[in-house]
């Protein structure tokens, strides 16, 4: 079943995607985080955010789609191949 989205709906969304700065909750949607983890991520210093005004943290799209990319996981197939290669080493230092 498709459910039109009004055109008001597309242009907030496309408004929304041209900004360069987003708020936490902008962040939190953008990411697929919940605003409390944006906040403590931001806070770890995992996500790099900023406090221009000293009380509303802020996010840059670049920085958070760098801070995406950074989550990279191995293929199934690369895991694969380095999980053989440990058991070829292991097994050649204990001579199995």
């Amino acid at each position: 079943m498709k459910q039109k989205v009004d055109l008001s709906k597309k242009e907030e969304i496309l408004d929304f995607f041209k900004k360069r700065m987003l708020t936490t909750k902008e962040a939190a949607f953008y990411l697929g985080l919940s605003i409390i983890t944006v906040r403590r991520k931001a806070g770890n210093g995992e996500i790099p955010s900023y406090r221009p005004n000293g009380k509303n943290l802020y996010f840059e799209i670049s920085e958070l789609d760098e801070y995406i990319l950074s989550k990279h996981r191995s293929s199934v197939e690369k895991s694969q191949k380095v999980a053989a290669n440990l058991n070829f080493k292991i097994s050649k230092k204990w001579k199995i």
